[in-house]
């Protein structure tokens, strides 16, 4: 749990920098849906590129990207999978091993589908709960 709490004393601060609840949101919904591109490596450089594009902190956006860590990719990636073919299948992925299958059709088109639709949905949803708890506590206090 201490790193979670990292991560939300981090973000608190940034609102301690000057930075409106609305810009730090925005910047950790970015970093979500950069987390869900299903390619291993390129997160910070994919993030920085953004946060840069769209004048936004990159550390904030950086911050938003650890949704996707080594613990948490497998099952992410595995989810994505899942959603993506009942989006293109209409049913849940079929696990199968075989030397006769079609890895395009069968694996990586249901993981770039559900990535897009999951990462979408996310970041939408982080930028909702963040928004609401940083005015939240700017109310408080």
């Amino acid at each position: 749990m201490k790193y979670f709490e990292r991560i939300k004393n981090y973000i608190i601060n940034f609102t301690k920098k000057g930075l409106t609840p609305h810009e730090i949101a925005k910047g950790l919904s970015v970093g979500v849906l950069v987390a869900f591109v299903p390619v291993m490596g390129t997160h910070t450089i994919i993030a920085i590129g953004i946060a840069s594009l769209l004048r936004l902190s990159p550390l904030i956006v950086l911050v938003g990207t650890q949704v996707s860590n080594p613990i948490s990719y497998p099952f992410q990636l595995f989810l994505c999978a899942e959603v993506g073919n009942l989006i293109l299948k209409g049913s849940l992925l079929e696990i199968t091993f075989s030397k006769n299958i079609n890895y395009l059709s069968h694996y990586l088109w249901p993981i770039a589908v559900g990535s897009v639709v999951l990462g979408i949905f996310s970041s939408g949803m982080s930028y909702v709960i963040i928004k609401f708890f940083l005015n939240k506590r700017k109310q408080k206090a």
